[in-house]
């Protein structure tokens, strides 16, 4: 008999993206899956184009905000609260799954209230909010970094360390991708910020540009739209040998080109690199909710597989360092790039729905 699935969550990519791997993986065993998510996060267009049935509440994030917004931000989503109940009803729920993210809270509590299954995915190291507020609810807590398992309140046997869901089509992407080679002359750089780049990795290659035009090093760089033209003047008057857009399509081919990688530390990010065995230099976004990029960065750092680079306060000449250590001593990308693939978990979304699905029919069975 087909399940009936609810995935919860959203806001940012983060969120959206496992939550979309994780419907993949439902949709393939011929269950029934139900998004539920808010009307203002990135799910309110990508749930829908990717083919699955969304349901969006009126909730509203409540941190970061001044009190009177957290108030109302609070009262907003306790109110969604019924409405995610009802909905868990009439879809005869047997498994709420939470991806985190403001826009979780409704259905999670209606789950916790209902005494329907709750499971939790929690891409980064350092769990966010919700996940840890409904945490001791949760019979599964799947965990995208073994450092976060200190930091949830759940028994032992509860807490999984899967690795962060990526979508079927970016796992086969890197499949397909051409092997990574060795390390050649001149280097190969790769530097992005994220679909709309980032500003202060950006304004740094700027700076360093007439640095690096001395150096056997050939950079592609995704800028984003607002500092495409800027960047591409920078490196053009320093005759850097680069290429510059605002963004990039083929990733996973992208990755395969580069010898390392300077970027962000978003989940989705880290992962990313793991499966394409990409060393990096890794800038922490500053303004990330718990600084939980710099605990993604420092899991990296400490598997062997990036150098992390400190974004509060940020050091350029400590980012001028790691590069020109790194194109002093290219020998050391290569075992970077095995600690880094010892990191890839390219079944994650599957191993979390086999999980979550054998709990479900094991309980049927008493």
């Amino acid at each position: 008999m087909a399940l009936s699935w609810i995935v919860a969550g959203g806001g940012t990519g983060g969120h959206v993206t496992p939550a979309l791997a994780l419907g993949e993986q439902i949709a393939r065993r011929g269950d029934r899956v139900l998004f539920i998510g808010s009307e203002r996060g990135l799910e309110a267009k990508l749930v829908p184009d990717a083919g699955f049935e969304l349901v969006s509440l009126a909730s509203r994030q409540v941190m970061g905000r001044n009190l009177l917004g957290r108030v109302a931000g609070l009262t907003g989503t306790l109110l969604e609260v019924g409405h995610a109940r009802r909905l868990l009803r009439e879809r005869r729920a047997d498994i709420v799954v939470s991806v985190g993210g403001f826009a979780a809270v409704p259905a999670a509590v209606a789950a916790v209230l209902t005494r329907t299954r709750l499971a939790l995915v929690e891409p980064n190291a350092i769990p966010g909010r919700v996940n840890r507020m409904t945490a001791r609810f949760a019979s599964h807590v799947f965990l995208g970094f073994e450092a976060a398992r200190n930091r949830i309140r759940s028994r032992p046997d509860r807490v999984v360390h899967s690795g962060v869901p990526l979508r079927a089509a970016l796992v086969a992407a890197f499949d397909q991708a051409p092997p990574r080679k060795s390390p050649g002359s001149p280097l190969h750089l790769l530097v992005f910020g994220g679909s709309q780049g980032a500003r202060q990795i950006n304004e740094a290659m700027m700076e360093l540009a007439g640095r690096l035009a001395r150096r056997s090093i050939r950079i592609f760089h995704q800028t984003g739209t607002a500092d495409r033209e800027r960047v591409t003047a920078a490196y053009a008057a320093a005759g850097v040998d680069a290429t510059v857009v605002d963004f990039e399509r083929d990733m996973p081919s992208r990755y395969a080109w580069a010898d390392f990688a300077l970027c962000r530390a978003g989940a989705l990010t880290v992962s990313e690199l793991a499966m394409a065995g990409l060393p990096s230099l890794l800038v922490p976004y500053p303004h990330a909710a718990d600084d939980h990029q710099s605990a993604n960065a420092k899991a990296l750092a400490d598997a062997g597989a990036a150098r992390c680079i400190p974004s509060r306060p940020f050091d350029i000449r400590a980012l001028e360092s790691a590069l020109d250590d790194l194109i002093d001593h290219p020998d050391e990308l290569a075992s970077m790039s095995q600690a880094a693939r010892r990191l890839a978990r390219p079944d994650a979304a599957a191993r979390i729905i086999e999980i979550c699905a054998a709990a479900l029919e094991n309980r049927g069975s008493r």
